[in-house]
């Protein structure tokens, strides 16, 4: 444990920190680092030196220096944390604890994602992410917001893919029931470009097409939804979160719930 505490001590120092960062994007020489970052020579060679006896960075022949293949991958590590620390109040008020565990441990691909506060503006991000899919729209909620269903008619009528992950006990209203009852939706479920599975809880909100991310938001300390979380065209946040829309498609259930066979609606 000494020897990792020391490892983080290393990151602690936001001048040490500079110079990893500077460094990643490309070698260096000791007095570019230090012209770069407008430090003094000592300053720069005394961290360099810490810096290389925790074998996170390296001098080459050439005399420049280098992020070690293990300096790389902790440096990569520490995405995950600044990604927690920026959204330190969201994640007071939220939790991301039934994550699947890899996902939990590679929340740093989430680093570069807007939080969105206002429901009604995460809203409008959902429809605006489903008018301007191509290829498909992917739903993981525990509730139809009406307001996407003319969107969602107008991506099919484009031959987008809608897949919808819904809770298992989701009784929609009588307006949802008729909204969803246009012929484009029955045309769409014959062609199979139309998709529904059912999990019994549904652990987050999930909004996406295969250009951004409209809405990732994560339960409340009570457990609930309030759809606030986060957004992003971040080919990384994509690439997690379409990864994860997979892992509960994969392990959603193909049968449909009772109330939605013989429907008894709210009114």
């Amino acid at each position: 444990m000494d020897n990792f505490c020391n490892l983080l001590f290393e990151f602690s120092s936001v001048d040490r920190l500079d110079i990893l960062l500077l460094l990643k994007k490309s070698p260096l020489k000791l007095s570019h680092i230090s012209s770069d970052l407008a430090f003094t020579v000592q300053e720069t060679s005394r961290n360099v030196a810490r810096l290389a006896d925790a074998k996170l960075i390296a001098k080459d022949v050439d005399g420049l220096f280098h992020l070690t293949a293990y300096g790389k991958e902790a440096l990569s590590q520490l995405s995950g944390f600044r990604f927690l620390f920026k959204n330190r109040e969201y994640f007071t008020a939220h939790s991301a604890k039934d994550l699947p565990k890899q996902f939990d441990l590679s929340l740093g691909m989430l680093e570069n994602c807007e939080l969105v506060e206002d429901v009604m503006v995460v809203f409008r991000n959902v429809e605006e992410m489903i008018s301007n899919a191509e290829e498909h729209v992917w739903i993981l909620t525990n509730q139809v917001l009406a307001s996407t269903i003319p969107y969602l008619i107008s991506a099919l009528e484009r031959g987008a893919e809608f897949r919808l992950v819904m809770q298992k006990d989701y009784n929609p209203t009588k307006s949802i029931r008729e909204l969803v009852s246009n012929p484009v939706f029955a045309k769409s479920s014959r062609t199979h470009k139309t998709n529904f599975r059912f999990l019994v809880k549904v652990p987050a909100l999930l909004c996406l097409s295969e250009k951004n991310v409209a809405a990732l938001a994560f339960p409340d300390t009570q457990e609930k939804l309030d759809y606030t979380g986060f957004k992003s065209e971040n080919r990384d946040a994509l690439n997690w979160s379409s990864a994860l829309y997979d892992f509960y498609w994969s392990r959603a259930s193909h049968q449909i719930p009772d109330q939605l066979i013989s429907p008894k609606p709210n009114l």
